[in-house]
């Protein structure tokens, strides 16, 4: 597959008084001394190219790429609202959510923080700890080079970070910043328990822009038993199936038994599996982050676990974090001991992430095993009765 040049991950992230993340919380995306699959899950020997976040049910897994997902939908404008996502049993007005990347060997630390009491939201961006971008409430300064641009009429619910992008035209005379604006335009969130997804949304709208060659090399590559048509009609196996003038679909035809199906008439699993693809493709080829709740949601253990090793062998620096129950992704042959998180749920002290590195496994130890055996944190307890 294609393969980029540029140098963008992101390398922490922080959430303080963010849903059940009462404490500051650190969430560390950079490699340990482990040489368990560095060639292909660690990008030049320094940056994780994802992170399974695994643990009991409401214990905060979600929380966590909803912290990864919260400065996509506020930097593509898609409805993101800062108030929402404040700790329900904290006395802390304050919500923060600090990131930190690497683009070209330059550090980005970004910073913004909400109050709910005064309704008003502060930025801060550092590039190698000097700062480019500040905001207070309503006002936000844009230093670049000897350039200041200060604008004094920021929406109260929109991050200038965005406006300031939007309003240089992506920060044409700073490439450090523009390249974390495409990194964050670039990625995708993806919840397998969606609507949209059973109803291929995602890749019927790939399939009207792009057609479906690319979709289905990618399935070849997966050596998937099937293959993607898209349009009106659809025939093989000596059946045809006509939706009628004006209407299209995604059909999906085995090539050992080519009888053509509707996407939406297809198993669960081919569905979660196909309306992955189009932002699967996006990411590999793109740099930027690929957030997956839910994942392996209808699909084979094996299918799951060859998504992600697919992904860590073709993506170069790009990112994929999930959460999941499937214990099978617990293991040194898809996931390093520092790409999988556990998290649990302290009571009063909220949600707390542990990486399983911490934990000094051994590159022969069976992960899975480990962890259904209690040996880490975040192992669900249901006793019986």
């Amino acid at each position: 597959m294609d393969n980029k040049e540029e140098n963008a991950m992101l390398t922490k992230m922080y959430l303080t008084n963010f849903l059940s993340f009462k404490e500051r919380t650190e969430i560390d995306f950079t490699a340990s001394k482990y040489s368990i699959l560095g060639k292909t899950n660690v990008y030049e020997n320094e940056f994780l190219k994802g992170a399974l976040f695994i643990g009991p049910n409401a214990s905060g897994k979600s929380n966590a790429l909803k912290g990864l997902s919260f400065i996509v939908k506020m930097i593509k404008g898609e409805g993101a609202a800062f108030q929402n996502y404040r700790c329900l049993f904290s006395n802390n007005p304050i919500i923060t959510a600090e990131y930190e990347f690497v683009f070209d060997n330059k550090k980005v630390e970004y910073m913004t923080e909400y109050n709910i009491q005064t309704n008003s939201i502060s930025e801060n961006l550092k590039i190698d700890d000097i700062t480019v971008l500040k905001r207070a409430g309503s006002t936000g300064e844009l230093r670049i080079g000897h350039k200041v641009t200060i604008d004094d009429q920021i929406d109260s619910e929109t991050l200038f970070l965005r406006t300031a992008s939007f309003n240089t035209g992506r920060f044409p005379q700073e490439p450090t910043l523009r390249k974390l604006m495409d990194f964050l335009q670039n990625s995708y969130i993806v919840d397998e328990y969606n609507w949209d997804v059973r109803t291929g949304k995602t890749i019927t709208k790939y399939a009207e822009e792009y057609g479906v060659e690319k979709i289905n090399k990618y399935l070849d590559s997966f050596n998937y038993d099937f293959f993607v048509e898209y349009g009106s009609e659809s025939e093989g196996a000596g059946l045809k199936v006509s939706l009628g003038s004006g209407k299209k679909a995604v059909f999906l035809k085995r090539k050992s038994y080519p009888v053509p199906n509707v996407l939406a008439l297809e198993s669960q699993g081919n569905q979660v599996f196909a309306d992955l693809l189009p932002n699967l493709i996006r990411v590999i080829e793109h740099t930027g982050m690929l957030i997956i709740d839910e994942f392996g949601n209808s699909l084979h253990n094996k299918l799951a676990e060859k998504i992600i090793r697919f992904f860590m062998e073709n993506a170069k620096d790009s990112q994929i974090f999930i959460t999941s129950h499937d214990t099978n992704l617990v293991s040194n042959s898809v996931f390093r001991p520092d790409q999988i998180d556990l998290v649990t749920f302290q009571n009063i002290s909220g949600s707390k992430v542990t990486r399983v590195s911490k934990f000094k496994p051994r590159e022969a130890q069976n992960l899975e095993k480990m962890y259904l055996g209690g040996m880490f944190e975040g192992l669900p307890t249901y006793e019986e009765i």
